[in-house]
């Protein structure tokens, strides 16, 4: 039903070659995620310490989304 996927791009690389694209794309993504409306997946928070196992699950490919530290 006209799904969509993004296997994945280089947002340095547009940021290089269409500055201006770059930028209107920022503002929205921002603009998005302050009304709530973007809401990234978070597969695990690590503390600080814990930062060898963030990068394990990393490196493992295991994780489903974002790895975040916490200080």
């Amino acid at each position: 039903m006209g799904a969509k996927s993004v296997i994945g791009f280089q947002m340095a690389r547009i940021a290089r070659g269409e500055p201006e694209l770059y930028e209107r794309w920022r503002q929205e993504l921002w603009r998005l995620f302050g009304d709530g409306a973007l809401k990234p997946a978070v597969h695990g928070e690590f503390a600080l310490e814990d930062a060898a196992k963030a990068h394990e699950a990393i490196e493992s490919r295991s994780n489903l989304g974002k790895v975040v530290l916490r200080p």
